[in-house]
């Protein structure tokens, strides 16, 4: 019985950390590259859809004039810009970044609290996951303190 005990603890465990890990976005097409918006006039060029991989080329922070300050700006030698999302149905959305980039999502100019973070060791190529709960409309994605003038974004339905 101890036995049965012990082997039922440990399949327990294994499983809850096994739920633990975070699942992976899903990556629909080939990468694209786009170049991140430095003001709101400039978002319409730096749209991204929904499941596809993104290569963001992002401008020294000091040039971009964010909608709203970040929360977490970065050093004048770091990296931001902002990018805009389309969202047509409600739910959890997951922004995946190849780097440690600070990210705020907006709506209507308002920051949209996170519900989630997790790194991306077990995803390929991917470092940081965060999760925001979108409503329908446009998003402002603005992404700050990032040490390279380069990161890969997803932003996926989780």
């Amino acid at each position: 019985m101890r036995t049965f005990a012990a082997a039922l603890t440990f399949s327990l465990l294994l499983a809850g950390s096994a739920l633990a890990q975070p699942a992976c976005p899903a990556i629909s097409g080939a990468n694209i590259a786009l170049t991140s918006a430095t003001a709101s006039p400039e978002l319409e060029s730096a749209r991204l859809t929904l499941g596809q991989g993104t290569t963001v080329t992002l401008r020294p922070v000091g040039e971009v004039q964010f909608v709203v300050a970040p929360e977490k700006r970065g050093d004048a030698s770091s990296y931001g810009g902002m990018l805009a999302v389309d969202v047509h149905e409600p739910g959890t959305y997951q922004v995946a970044l190849s780097a440690g980039a600070w990210i705020d999502v907006l709506k209507d100019g308002t920051a949209v609290a996170s519900t989630a973070h997790d790194h991306g060791a077990e995803c390929p190529g991917l470092r940081k996951m965060v999760s925001f709960p979108l409503t329908p409309g446009r998003h402002v994605i603005q992404l700050s303190g990032n040490r390279d003038a380069s990161i890969r974004v997803i932003v996926s339905r989780k």
